[in-house]
């Protein structure tokens, strides 16, 4: 009976080798290894997979003891595992909790990896010793990345990269770079970047204040992006003609001293190299770097694609702030969405000869618009949604609201949020005055909370 039942039968060391490789790329490396022990058939099995993935599953770094001597001892494991590795490996994921910068046993693990064809490498670092309450920046990254030419995603962390191999011929195959927390220079820009020429999704975010500073211009020239997400606001975007969805955030709240007139910064010619900019959100210093330039009322090139517009951590009392503001509005006829985070409102003027953001600080709106001359109400003609965060009640928060609500013949929600400390008879003023402007379209319905 039991013969007839197959309860002795060893099912699972009878199965097809693709479905033995399939079971295993869904296991973390050390229970992929424990299937050695389960029969002849399953013993090398695990040592084919194609993924290799290292994180706190595998293991992590000790805080007791010497650093250098834990990571050695976690390194040998991961080289065992390496070293009877019989087949390619196509993607590859080192994310140790504790494992705080690169280290010579990475440059070599890196180099062998170039050998097995990566295609998709992952190198993630903590945040290193800390000294006089400054994190450091991880070390140079492992030179034998640069000859890991098949790669097609690269995702690192707390790693300066800052420089290339003379010998470096480029990534033709890349597609996707995630950088965060690194170091790079103009090199990065010049050098790097134009070598990789089918890249499609960059992300960067860059720890140092001094580093973006430090690069007047950093031209942007990738023909195939179509994605970027960076804190660095000077990216000047030379040769972006695929480009639809750009985020500037900013990386450091105490950007007043930055001297953004030094950059020369020219809104018109950056937009004229996006075409197809499609979603676009920005704040901080993106808004003060371009306040500081020539401020068009609209843009030579007008940005058609565009449906999605964000603008955070703006001052809507500072003229400049406003006109680049009013410039992107004005010079998008098909925008869809507008989002605006309402930042600090400066109550004293700055003089010329003691700010670095020279500006003349205005109560209305209406009055900037009136005075700058700005094209009739031809804007907000596809604007079907409006949210302001962080209203506090002043006029020139009303202004904008009145101008969406009567341009906006397609308006369906407007949204506002109130600051917190607001007091209740002012937030009660500020919502009567609202509700009691016309509106151009009979669906527009607005929410205050």
């Amino acid at each position: 009976m039991k013969a007839l039942l197959g309860c002795n039968a060893d099912r699972i060391s009878n199965l097809p080798h693709d479905v033995m490789q399939r079971i295993i790329t869904f296991l973390p490396v050390k229970d992929a290894a424990k299937t050695a022990a389960l029969s002849k058939q399953w013993r090398h099995n695990w040592g084919a997979t194609t993924q290799l993935v290292f994180d706190a599953h595998f293991g992590r770094i000790s805080k007791e003891g010497n650093y250098d001597s834990n990571v050695s001892r976690l390194m040998l494991q991961i080289y065992k595992a390496l070293l009877v590795h019989d087949g390619p490996i196509t993607k590859f994921v080192l994310e140790i909790p504790g494992l705080r910068r690169p280290s010579p046993d990475i440059n070599h693990m890196v180099q062998f990896l170039a050998k097995k064809g990566v295609h998709e490498l992952t190198l993630i670092f903590d945040d290193d010793e800390v000294n006089n309450g400054q994190t450091k920046v991880g070390r140079e990254m492992p030179s034998s990345l640069f000859s890991a030419r098949q790669l097609s995603f690269l995702k690192m962390r707390n790693c300066d990269f800052s420089w290339a191999p003379s010998w470096f011929l480029g990534f033709t195959k890349l597609t996707h770079l995630w950088l965060v927390s690194v170091n790079v220079d103009s090199s990065f820009y010049d050098d790097f970047l134009p070598k990789c020429p089918l890249l499609e999704h960059l992300t960067l975010g860059v720890r140092d204040s001094n580093a973006i500073e430090s690069c007047l211009k950093a031209e942007l020239v990738a023909p195939s992006l179509k994605f970027l997400a960076s804190n660095v606001w000077n990216i000047c975007f030379k040769h972006t003609p695929l480009l639809s969805v750009v985020s500037i955030e900013p990386l450091y709240e105490d950007y007043t001293q930055c001297d953004f007139r030094v950059y020369d910064p020219d809104i018109a010619a950056v937009f004229a190299s996006l075409p197809a900019i499609q979603h676009l959100s920005v704040g901080g210093e993106w808004l003060q770097f371009f306040a500081s330039g020539t401020i068009p009322s609209m843009l030579p090139t007008h940005l058609r694609q565009l449906t999605l517009l964000e603008v955070a951590s703006i001052e809507l009392n500072s003229s400049l702030e406003a006109r680049v503001l009013l410039c992107l509005i004005m010079s998008s006829p098909n925008l869809q969405r507008l989002r605006i985070w309402v930042g600090f409102k400066c109550l004293i003027e700055p003089s010329d000869a003691h700010s670095f953001r020279p500006t003349k600080f205005i109560d209305s709106l209406q009055l900037l618009i009136e005075a700058e001359d700005f094209p009739p109400a031809s804007y907000f003609q596809c604007l079907e949604e409006f949210d302001m965060y962080g209203c506090d009640g002043a006029q020139v928060e009303l202004d904008l609201v009145r101008l969406v609500l009567t341009s906006a013949p397609r308006l369906r929600r407007v949204f506002l949020t109130m600051e917190e400390d607001l007091d209740y008879q002012e937030g009660f003023e500020f919502l009567t005055k609202v509700t009691r402007y016309k509106r151009a379209s009979t669906e527009a319905e607005v929410i205050c909370v």
